[in-house]
């Protein structure tokens, strides 16, 4: 018994074939692809208050998201040390649900916090200029608590 197999949508038969003068039938595609779902190059990491929970995402710039975690903030908008804790556990936890090389692509934080974004990140003890573009950048102690590079722009 003579099997021929083709992966590529049909070969010339006399390629791969030990009977020159017999042709193989034209292959079948494959049903996958290996092109990724997401497109973009843009891998974020979103941190939104929703009622007394932080919830953090990491999202690609086309909507695909990788991650999320959600942490409930012991005192609410109003106590930004307690919010400050809250938003960096729910970030490491969002970063720690990534797999493999994407931790290390986070391109951007995005804080919407209710207003209490720069209290939230000073008490993390990250400097917040409310003029500059970015507001603020990772840290090396938001770097090895979160695990997102340091220098990584914080946007809100």
């Amino acid at each position: 018994m003579d099997l021929k197999f083709t992966f590529n949508g049909g070969s010339a038969a006399s390629e791969h074939s030990h009977d020159a003068g017999a042709g193989a039938a034209p292959g079948i595609p494959l049903p996958f692809t290996t092109t990724p779902a997401a497109s973009s190059s843009v891998l974020e990491l979103h941190a939104r208050l929703s009622g007394g929970t932080v919830v953090a995402e990491a999202l690609s710039g086309d909507g695909v998201n990788y991650a999320s975690a959600e942490v409930g903030a012991a005192a609410g908008a109003d106590d930004a040390v307690a919010l400050g804790k809250a938003v960096r556990s729910a970030l490491a936890r969002a970063v720690a649900g990534l797999e493999g090389p994407l931790s290390e692509a986070v391109t951007a934080l995005v804080l919407d916090l209710g207003g209490a974004e720069a209290e939230a990140l000073r008490s993390l003890g990250i400097a917040v200029d409310e003029t500059a573009d970015p507001r603020a950048v990772a840290d090396d102690a938001l770097q090895r608590r979160v695990g997102v590079a340091a220098g990584t722009p914080i946007r809100f």
